[in-house]
C-alpha cells in the first residue's frame, strides 16, 4: 500500500504528495490543557489545543497553501507554463508555498515582504530557497495600497507563467479550513462549545468556525486579534482586518484583542509545559482566557455549556516557536528566563579545540627527540611558565613566554582567569608582536605549561592562526610523573 495511515507510512514516487495531503493523514492532535494551565477547570471549562503545528510543514498555513494550489491546478491558473509563485508573506504561508511548489515541480517561489522583517526570519525564508523582495512602509500593508507588497504581488501575478495565490482575497484560503480543519475538530470533539483562532487573513477563523456552526449551530466563534500597535507574527489588528472580504464577521460571535507580551508569555508557558507552539498560539489562548473571565464575571458562563454541562473550548495552535526565539527575549523581560552562569564567557575563547592536537608525554618525547636527542628542525617549542621556573629547567632550544600563569587558578574553572589569559595570548600571538609573532612562521609549535591547561588554550589560538600546533597533556607535571623531566634529553638543568 502506498499509504498506511495506521503506521503513518507514505511510500512510492508520490509519497511526499501523500504526506502533505490531509485526506491521507490522521487528524492532527487535539490536546486538553491540564488544570494548571486552565484556571476555569473547576467551572466545567475544558480547553483543548488544536496542534496545527503538527502538520508536515509545521504550520496551519500549509492547508490554505495546498488548497489554493490544488484549486489553481484544477482551474488552469497553474499549468505547465507556470514557473513562479509569488505571494506577500513573511512567514508560514510562503514557506508552505515554497515546499509545495518544490513537491509539484514549480521551480521558483517569490516572497514579497516588509523590510522590517527580522534578520532571523529573512534567513529562514532563504533557507527554504525563497526569492525575497523587500518593501518599505507599514509592516502589515493593506491590500489596496499601491506602494505595498500585496499590491505588487498581485501585479506580478498577472505576468505569464506567474501565479499569485493572494491569500487575502482568495476564497480557497478559508475554504481549506471548511474542507479539513473544521471536520477534524467536529469529529474529535462533537460537543464543542467555543472555537477560537487568531486572525491574520481571517482564513482559519472563517473557514473552521463556519463549518462548525453549520454542523453545530450552538458553537461560539471567538476571533482573537492583536491589540493596536502590538507586533505578534501572524495576527492583525482590527483596522487591518476590516478590508478583508472573507465572511469573517459571520464566523465570529465575540472578539478579543491581546497585546504582544501576553501572547509571548502564554506561548512560553505552553512550550515549557510540553506544547511547542508559537506566539500566535499564546495570543489565542490569552484571548480565550480573557473571554471566559468576562463571561464568568458577567454570570453568563452557563450559556456556553453543552449537553453534558461542560464548556469544551478549542483554540488553534498555528505554528512552532522556533522561528521567533529572539523575539521572546526582546518582548518579555529578563525575569522570564534563568540567568546564564559564567555569561562573561560568551565573548571569549571561541576557537575550536581538538583532541588530535593533544600530545601524551611519551608521544611528545618521540616527536621532539626522535633519534638523536635533538628537536626536529622547524619545531618551535613554547614554554608558557614563569621565567624562574623556565630558568631552573627547560627543554633544550625552547622559548619562554612568561605571562604570570603559574600562580593563576585553572582557567577552565575560573572564568576571569580564562578571559585574562585569552586576551594576553591573543595579543602575544599577533603578527605585530616583536617576539612571538615569529611563531607564525614556524612549521610546527609544541606548547608546554605547568599543568597543560594554559598550553591547551594557547594551542587553540595558534590553530586559529593556521599553525600546526600541539600541546602537552598535563604539561610539565605530566612529564615529571612519567619520569621524563629532569633527565636528558628532556631538560637542561
Amino acid at each position: 500500500m502506498p499509504v498506511d495511515t495506521k503506521l503513518n507510512v507514505f511510500s512510492g514516487e508520490d509519497g511526499l504528495k501523500d504526506f502533505y495531503d490531509p485526506d491521507k493523514n490522521i487528524p492532527v492532535p487535539l490536546v486538553e490543557l491540564p488544570a494548571r494551565l486552565n484556571p476555569f477547570r473547576e467551572d466545567g471549562v475544558r480547553i483543548y489545543a488544536k496542534l496545527m503545528s503538527h502538520l508536515p510543514a509545521a504550520n496551519v498555513k500549509s492547508l490554505p497553501a495546498l488548497n489554493m494550489v490544488q484549486r489553481a491546478q484544477e482551474n488552469g491558473d497553474i499549468n505547465p507554463d507556470t514557473h513562479t509563485i509569488v505571494e506577500y508573506s513573511s512567514g508560514s504561508t510562503v514557506i508552505s508555498l515554497g515546499i509545495i511548489a518544490n513537491i509539484l515541480g514549480i521551480p521558483n517561489v517569490k516572497a514579497f515582504l516588509s523590510n522590517k522583517t527580522s534578520q532571523a526570519k529573512l534567513q529562514l525564508l532563504r533557507f527554504f530557497g525563497l526569492d525575497l523582495t523587500l518593501f518599505g512602509g507599514p509592516w502589515q500593508p493593506v491590500q489596496c495600497d499601491p506602494n505595498g507588497g500585496i499590491y505588487a504581488a498581485t501585479l506580478n501575478g498577472e505576468e505569464h507563467g506567474v501565479y499569485n495565490p493572494d491569500q487575502y482575497t482568495n476564497n480557497e484560503n478559508y475554504k481549506a479550513h471548511m474542507r479539513w480543519t473544521g471536520p477534524q475538530i467536529h469529529a474529535q470533539l462533537p460537543q464543542i462549545s467555543v472555537f477560537a483562532a487568531s486572525m491574520g487573513t481571517g482564513g482559519t477563523m472563517t473557514g473552521t468556525s463556519l463549518y462548525l456552526k453549520s454542523v453545530r449551530p450552538s458553537v461560539t466563534g471567538l476571533g482573537v486579534l492583536s491589540a493596536p500597535g502590538a507586533r505578534v507574527p501572524g495576527p492583525r489588528n482590527y483596522n487591518l482586518l476590516v478590508p478583508v472580504e472573507f465572511p469573517w464577521r459571520d464566523s465570529m460571535d465575540a472578539m478579543e484583542e491581546v497585546d504582544a507580551p501576553s501572547s509571548y508569555e502564554k506561548s512560553l508557558e505552553l512550550c515549557r509545559n510540553g506544547l511547542l507552539v508559537g506566539p500566535s498560539s499564546g495570543l489565542t489562548l490569552a484571548g480565550v482566557l480573557n473571554f471566559l473571565k468576562k463571561r464568568k464575571d458577567a454570570n453568563t458562563l452557563d450559556a456556553l455549556r453543552n449537553e453534558s454541562g461542560e464548556i469544551p473550548c478549542v483554540f488553534i495552535c498555528a505554528d512552532t516557536p522556533s522561528q521567533y526565539i529572539s523575539e521572546y527575549f526582546t518582548t518579555l523581560g529578563p525575569e522570564f528566563f534563568r540567568p546564564i552562569t559564567n555569561e562573561e564567557l560568551i565573548a571569549t575563547d571561541l576557537y575550536p579545540y581538538n583532541i588530535d592536537w593533544e600530545l601524551q608525554p611519551e608521544k611528545a618525547h618521540q616527536t621532539l627527540f626522535p633519534t638523536n636527542g635533538k628537536p626536529i628542525a622547524g619545531t618551535f617549542v613554547l614554554d608558557i611558565r614563569d621565567e624562574a621556573a623556565f630558568k631552573a629547567s627547560h627543554v633544550p632550544g625552547s622559548h619562554n613566554l612568561d605571562i604570570g600563569a603559574d600562580k593563576l587558578p585553572n582557567p577552565y574553572k575560573d572564568p576571569p582567569t580564562l578571559i585574562r589569559l585569552f586576551d594576553i595570548l591573543e595579543a602575544r600571538f599577533a603578527k605585530t608582536d616583536p617576539t612571538y609573532g615569529l611563531l607564525l612562521r614556524a612549521e610546527r609549535v609544541i606548547i608546554l605549561s605547568p599543568d597543560g591547561n594554559v598550553a591547551k588554550l594557547a594551542c587553540s589560538i595558534l590553530r586559529n592562526r593556521n599553525l600546526d600546533a600541539y600541546h602537552l597533556v598535563d604539561g610539565v607535571q605530566g612529564l615529571k610523573v612519567n619520569g621524563l623531566w629532569g633527565s636528558r634529553p628532556w631538560a637542561h638543568l
